[in-house]
């Protein structure tokens, strides 16, 4: 699955397994929902730049990423992803259409009447002084994102004047297993085992899960709902948690079960919480793939996870945080595995049979941990991130749950389609799971 020349400004490679799955599922929803695609990443930052008219900078430094980071630009055609090389009337189309100047009062109102992208864009809105991005998850993921972030900060504060297009197909992401050395095919014991792996998913669900219209309503509008946390609360959180011998990440997806549960749809399989575990894989990549370099690429995966409930929020979040420590660190077996479970994911996911199989009402769950690893607060040239946002289009299927600091502060964003949810729910879970927080850790 190696980038391939197939011209002299064209370069080609299949997607990997969970490339393809987004791809089904962005194309599955797009034909069901006039266009808009699910799983289209959105993220927003609060931007103080010291400058009147900080326009010109900004599109200057979108230009840099895509010279730097040129996967930002591909498209997909079938099953393959496509980069060409522009020329400078090219380069111009790509600018006009991806970087745009936004009248919205603010980041909110933008996202409720943005279209369908084609390719990764970037939003400036000079009336909140913020910036959008948004991004097909078959280019980038959650943790990509935050170090793009990262990446485009640095092109603003130190700009290359002289951009030559040419050379850059050099930077184009390559699949893990690639970087990891490991073969494509699997041998038979690891096809076993991948199907193995995926069936223990698949027959568990959809597992609990709160009530919710999803597969009984049109789809409605995307919507991402935010829960911020006091510094002081955060601060005590933590402490709890490393008193306790468990993650914050572990801590914050138990309670978020806990709040499911409480909120249970009576007609759950209210036994067992089944999800599919969310795992950043850069941190077992070698340079520069685990870097900021090649942020935008997918480089994590879902793995499957099952607790028997009822379960205390304690022996949850321990289960969890060992989850969480063991799946793989010190786990190469699993590493190499994981290339052809998304495959089999990819695979099961355009059969007839798992189509007509109940969804999980419940959300995907991801951590991603203490932003500033990925992102500064502050950049040269008087660049100051005041505040960052994460979350995710659910056209139909899945919502999803984020979960991070940022500025000392824990973060919480549900990102649900409210054609399926009311938002009033929505804010009542992100409550419970700040009140079983609270209760379990800092009564």
């Amino acid at each position: 699955m190696v980038w391939t020349k197939v011209s002299d400004t064209r370069w080609e490679r299949p997607v990997d397994g969970l490339e393809g799955y987004f791809v089904v599922m962005a194309n599955l929803s797009a034909s069901l929902c006039d266009g808009r695609e699910h799983y289209t990443l959105f993220s927003k930052v609060k931007l103080e730049t010291g400058s009147e008219d900080a326009t010109p900078a900004l599109k200057h430094a979108w230009k840099q990423i895509r010279y730097e980071q040129p996967q930002v630009a591909t498209t997909v055609e079938g099953m393959k992803k496509v980069y060409e090389v522009p020329d400078e009337k090219a380069l111009e189309e790509w600018l006009e259409s991806t970087f745009v100047v936004s009248s919205a009062s603010d980041a909110e109102e933008l996202y409720q009447s943005v279209k369908p992208i084609k390719q990764a864009t970037i939003y400036y809105l000079p009336n909140s002084s913020e910036l959008v991005f948004r991004g097909h998850h078959h280019t980038l993921d959650g943790t990509g994102v935050m170090l793009f972030w990262h990446s485009y900060f640095e092109a603003l504060a130190s700009p290359i004047e002289d951009i030559k297009f040419g050379d850059e197909h050099v930077r184009l992401a390559p699949i893990m297993e690639e970087t990891l050395g490991y073969p494509e095919q699997p041998t038979q014991e690891q096809s076993d085992k991948a199907t193995a792996l995926f069936l223990s998913w698949a027959t568990a669900m959809p597992g609990i899960g709160p009530v919710s219209k999803l597969g009984a309503a049109p789809s409605g509008r995307c919507q991402n709902s935010e829960l911020v946390f006091p510094t002081e609360t955060t601060k005590a959180i933590i402490t709890a948690c490393k008193n306790k011998g468990i993650s914050v990440s572990a801590a914050v997806h138990a309670a978020y079960i806990g709040a499911i549960t409480k909120h249970a749809d009576p007609n759950s399989k209210l036994a067992e919480y089944v999800t599919a575990a969310q795992f950043n894989l850069r941190p077992y990549l070698p340079e520069p793939y685990s870097t900021s370099k090649h942020a935008v690429s997918v480089y994590y995966t879902p793995i499957p996870y099952k607790v028997n409930l009822p379960t205390s929020f304690l022996d949850v979040a321990k289960s969890l945080h060992e989850y969480y420590q063991t799946t793989f660190k010190s786990n190469p077996e699993m590493l190499e595995l994981k290339g052809h479970f998304t495959r089999v994911l990819c695979g099961a996911v355009q059969t007839p049979e798992f189509l007509a199989s109940p969804v999980s009402k419940d959300a995907l769950v991801s951590s991603l941990g203490v932003a500033e690893r990925y992102v500064q607060r502050e950049y040269g040239n008087g660049i100051k991130v005041k505040d960052i946002k994460l979350g995710v289009d659910v056209v139909m299927g899945m919502s999803m749950f984020f979960f991070y600091t940022f500025r000392d502060q824990l973060r919480l964003v549900y990102s649900f389609n409210d054609g399926f949810e009311d938002p009033e729910n929505i804010q009542k879970y992100l409550e419970e799971v700040q009140a079983i927080l609270v209760e379990e850790l800092l009564a």
